[in-house]
């Protein structure tokens, strides 16, 4: 009877991903997120009066009423043909109507997408040798505008942009829509600040100096399939009107959590901080989810214990990899957790 109980509450411990699937699945309407952009998103980006203008040429309202997605695209794409300047006239220099396309054409000569943004990126170099793009294959397949906390609240809204439509070039080149793992960029507090990134469906990570759009490994080898480059411009907001078409449902909480405690060991403070919440904020959503931080950070210990006990990583190692201060407390975990020490679940996975 003993060992059933003990049995018993170790399943009930052990955290499943099926419950967070289920508590996704169940959300309601209220959680989906509207296609707007904030006026004020256009109004930090090009001055109030130019935004304004910018409206009442185009037969909106510019009464400060957020605007549609598709209508903000098309405003940016006049701004450019009427400037020639593909960087909206906010750098000291101007970038020239086409130097995109340029970009788009390094791109498309990759065999698969991971091949497709080592393209870009190293074209970026050349054709935005002040903004230039780092892609990493590994582990995942990210894509990285470094350093980008020092520059003005204009140039974050525009890198905001550029992440964006970098995205909608991936899913058209790879002929289906690709589902970010997360978004990586450092705290913002410009205004309209994150209303093209809701469009990517993922978490928005707040942290360091740097953003990058990060996708999950298999991404990088999905073969480059777009067709008529001639066409790339209304192929493109054709993709884009695709991706704002859908409605955008919040990812859970307790999804978020696990995307974080799964990169690095993570205290709760710290964990709330890098998601833009307070500790009481973040255990109260958590608690609305069905979920608690110390329940999540368990079950991402044990999965990762079990992987490395089965790569046989040292346990100094892993206990130090894991957050804990000294073996001692890993292997006090594996006992309560699988009711073994770690040297039995070695010889049983063995």
């Amino acid at each position: 009877m003993a060992g059933g109980k003990d049995s018993s509450a170790r399943a009930e411990r052990t955290f499943s991903l099926k419950s967070v699937i289920a508590k996704q699945a169940a959300l309601s309407e209220d959680s989906r997120v509207s296609a707007q952009i904030p006026f004020a998103f256009l109004a930090t980006l090009l001055g109030d009066a130019r935004a304004r203008g910018m409206l009442t040429a185009a037969g909106l309202p510019d009464d400060g009423t957020p605007i549609g997605h598709l209508d903000f695209w098309r405003l940016l794409r006049n701004n450019i043909d009427q400037t020639g300047d593909e960087r909206h006239a906010l750098g000291p220099d101007t970038v020239p109507d086409g130097s995109f396309e340029l970009l788009l054409a390094a791109m498309r000569l990759g065999h698969d997408l991971g091949d497709g943004l080592v393209r870009l990126a190293a074209a970026s170099r050349i054709v935005w040798p002040d903004l230039p793009l780092v892609a990493r294959r590994g582990h995942d397949l990210r894509l990285q505008v470094p350093g980008t906390d020092s520059v003005p609240a204009q140039r974050r809204l525009y890198l905001e942009m550029v992440m964006v439509v970098l995205h909608t070039a991936c899913c058209w080149m790879a002929g289906q829509k690709l589902q970010p793992r997360r978004m990586i960029a450092p705290a913002d507090d410009a205004p309209g600040n994150g209303a093209l990134f809701a469009l990517l469906g993922c978490p928005v990570v707040r942290r360091g100096d740097d953003m990058e759009l990060v996708y999950p490994a298999s991404a990088a080898d999905v073969r480059i399939v777009a067709e008529r480059f001639d066409l790339w411009p209304s192929l493109l907001f054709e993709t884009y009107r695709q991706i704002t078409a859908e409605p955008l449902a919040r990812t859970s909480t307790a999804e978020q959590v696990l995307d974080l405690l799964w990169q690095s060991p993570l205290d709760q403070a710290r964990l709330a901080g890098m998601m833009g919440l307070s500790v009481p904020t973040l255990r109260r959503r958590l608690a609305e989810e069905g979920h608690s931080f110390r329940g999540l950070l368990s079950h991402v210990r044990q999965q990762q214990t079990l992987a490395a006990l089965k790569a046989e990583v040292g346990l100094e190692d892993l206990a130090a990899g894991l957050g804990y201060s000294e073996a001692r407390s890993l292997r006090r975990a594996t006992r309560r957790w699988f009711g073994a020490p770690p040297s039995a679940l070695r010889r049983l996975r063995g």
